[in-house]
């Protein structure tokens, strides 16, 4: 299902498999020893996802010729990314909470430190409390500044509340005490209370989850982790059942939002990690991609069925933030800065009162999904305007699901009415309408960190990607954009290539001329030993556990902190002093000054945890011979009107390929929309290079240092 890599994938054994769910369909990538790999699609299954998963198992099995058991019986390691945590919290179905905290300071949550979403617009809601105001139950306790305990834990004031959120139904409970990240006994203390009278009940402890100061941010991650929690707990537990009842022992791995894996059991407990735990997969496939290309800063786009992902990566490195909003709820653990939008394959078209069309950003979801697919949907989604507009064939499609061009048609129709135009015009309006969104998605990922998007080549990923990638990069006037191979599931590949990653936080308080090396190192040492006996307990071999260390550094006097890497795996004097050098560079490139005569504060120490997986080598496609000729042409709409439009089958397009548009190239599971101001070409790795027309690249410095390795490759490949 890929292109030719010269060998036969081989299933006899050490097989690695990648399950990504979204909310539409279900992503899944059979690598097996040599790094070959097959993709394969399938409808997700909302009400049970892990049927969705199962279904998978039975696709690829049957593909190799075998039954699920002995399919599972050849692999060796799972990686699984889920929407289960993000779906649960963006459509409020979380479970019902309650919150343990400090006396006085009940309202710290429902507050949100005064914010507004949109600075400028008075009427933007917050979103709905994850906690409602009568199950946050204070109670007498108070540990000071220092960590010293001023006021002790009244175990009554949390057997009490024990007995409310019991009367309340709640299904989980979260724990959060005022300065706990210094002393986290009084914590512990309500949470053994607290397993004690409510044994069913899953516990988020703020300490546990992020021992890191600022009260409001970690309050409100430990109170995300108890709302999703058990929802999260519940499905791994069925889904280990299930592939338990197959006989599978081996490694399941779940994806988090930092990019890495963790066990089944360390997820469980963690939820709040998994938040991204699907779109996370993009960006390493994209940086991998880019380093084979000769790319140095590329912009990856992810449009599934459901929402569109934005990622930036810059010299191979995907920044990972200390924290970020996630459907406008605070989390401040490690993710990766990925933007999230509803924009997708199965948005549905609206007109507001005022007569103007937008898309988005509800969605049809994968039941009933489309009109054009005939399950009973009725609204007009972007998969129904790509269809009326010729880009799709409707006999060919994701997951083999045959679409209803009648049925789309229809659903259009209804926008085209309201609008008082035609069909093919209203199907055009929904392709353009759903671009507009994504740009400006786009640039606000760009322009808001400074950055030009023009710096940037762009990767399209996700079944929808490759029909919408062209567009968007001629509205940001994006000189190259690469449509990888794998371009549907490359979140699912990108699992593949995933460490297994944990991040470790403490907090301490130092200045510039205090005599704190000792101290520190020590520190980071502690936080490397707990790494170290949590991976072994995981199964991890600690000789092949790697360490990165960091500090959280600011002025004295400043509210936000600049996290700064730390060299070596020693903190002496001499990397002291230049880790502070370090840090005034960072915040004059960050903030255009830098104050070398002010003193500094320490914040944090952090410890990023990582344990390396089997990293296949870079795969080389079979040289494939000959001259790119059509396999059909279909009437399509490109500038404005419907042409008969060649359309290739891209699997078998020739290595020397120079596809002139309009035209369509053709993937199992997407298709690629070349417009008439676009060429395609091939990559020696068999990926799909979009050039537009116009453009200089020397203009562009994301693209500079790629243009010698480009040349190259168009040589090789007989461009």
């Amino acid at each position: 299902m890929t292109r030719p890599s010269g060998e036969p994938f081989s299933a006899d054994g050490g097989l690695r498999l990648a399950v990504d769910i979204g909310g539409t369909f279900t992503d899944l990538v059979l690598q097996d020893l040599a790094g070959r790999e097959r993709l394969y699609k399938t409808g997700s299954t909302p009400h049970d996802p892990s049927e969705g998963f199962l279904e998978g198992l039975a696709l690829v099995a049957s593909d190799l010729g075998l039954d699920v058991r002995g399919l599972l019986a050849r692999i060796e390691a799972i990686q699984h990314g889920t929407t289960i945590t993000t779906n649960a919290l963006l459509t409020q179905q979380t479970s019902p909470t309650g919150l343990v905290t400090t006396g006085g300071f009940r309202d710290v949550l429902l507050a949100r430190q005064g914010e507004r979403e949109s600075q400028f617009n008075s009427k933007v809601r917050p979103p709905r409390p994850l906690v409602p105001r009568h199950l946050i139950v204070p109670v007498r306790e108070r540990i000071d500044r220092h960590g010293e305990v001023a006021i002790a834990l009244d175990a009554d004031d949390v057997r009490r509340a024990a007995e409310q959120f019991r009367r309340a139904g709640v299904k989980s409970v979260a724990v959060g005490f005022l300065f706990s990240f210094h002393n986290p006994a009084h914590e512990e203390q309500a949470a053994e209370i607290l397993a004690a009278e409510l044994p069913d009940v899953f516990l988020s402890v703020s300490s546990r989850v992020v021992p890191a100061v600022r009260f409001y941010e970690r309050l409100s991650t430990a109170v995300l982790n108890a709302a999703v929690g058990p929802i999260l707990q519940e499905y791994l537990e069925r889904l280990a059942a299930r592939l338990d009842a197959l006989d599978y022992r081996k490694p399941l791995f779940i994806m988090q939002s930092n990019g890495g894996v963790v066990s089944l059991k360390a997820a469980s407990t963690r939820a709040v990690n998994t938040l991204l735990s699907g779109p996370a997969g993009a960006p390493a496939a994209a940086s991998r991609l880019a380093r084979d290309i000769g790319l140095k800063n590329v912009m990856t786009i992810d449009m599934g069925g459901t929402s569109f992902e934005v990622s930036l990566s810059r010299d191979g490195t995907t920044e990972v933030t200390k924290g970020g909003k996630v459907g406008g709820y605070t989390v401040a653990t490690p993710i990766l800065d990925i933007s999230t939008i509803g924009a997708g394959g199965g948005s549905i078209a609206w007109v507001t009162p005022g007569g103007m069309l937008r898309v988005g950003p509800h969605s049809a979801g994968a039941s009933p999904g489309p009109a054009a697919y005939g399950r009973g949907g009725r609204d007009a989604t972007v998969t129904d305007a790509n269809l009326v507009l010729g880009y799709l064939d409707p006999t060919s499609f994701n997951a083999g699901v045959t679409l209803d061009s009648g049925a789309a048609r229809t659903a259009v129709a209804t926008i085209a009415e309201r609008l008082g135009i035609g069909v093919e015009a209203a199907a055009a309006g929904i392709y353009h309408a759903v671009n507009a969104e994504m740009t400006d998605s786009l640039r606000l990922a760009t322009i808001r960190k400074g950055l030009d998007p023009r710096g940037f080549a762009m990767v399209a990923a996700g079944g929808a990607g490759p029909l919408h990638a062209a567009a968007l990069a001629r509205d940001l006037d994006i000189p190259l954009v690469v449509v990888p191979r794998n371009a549907s599931v490359l979140c699912a590949g990108g699992m593949l290539l995933s460490d297994y990653v944990r991040f470790y936080v403490r907090t301490v308080f130092g200045r510039q001329d205090a005599p704190v090396t000792t101290e520190l190192d020590a520190t980071f040492v502690d936080l490397e030993r707990a790494a170290t006996a949590e991976f072994a307990n995981e199964g991890v071999d600690p000789s092949a556990l790697s360490f990165s260390r960091s500090a959280d550094l600011r002025y004295v006097g400043q509210v936000h902190e600049i996290s700064v890497p730390v060299a070596g795996t020693v903190l002496d004097d001499s990397e002291y002093e230049a880790l502070l050098q370090r840090f005034h560079r960072l915040h004059r490139e960050r903030f255009g000054h830098a104050q070398p005569g002010d003193p500094v504060e320490f914040i944090n120490l952090r410890v990023l945890a990582r344990g390396r997986t089997p990293q296949p080598l870079p795969t080389v496609a079979a040289e494939v011979e000959g001259v790119a000729a059509p396999q059909r042409y279909r009437r399509a709409w490109f500038a404005g009107a419907y042409h008969d439009v060649p359309v290739y089958a891209g699997l078998i397009l020739p290595s020397a390929a120079v596809i002139a548009g309009p035209a369509l190239v053709e993937l199992p599971t997407s298709t690629i929309v070349v417009p008439e101001d676009f060429s395609l070409t091939l990559s020696s790795g068999g990926d799909y290079l979009l050039r537009l027309a116009g453009p200089d690249f020397s203009k562009h410095s994301a693209v500079d240092a790629a243009q010698s390795r480009q040349r190259e490759l168009q040589a090789a490949d007989g461009i």
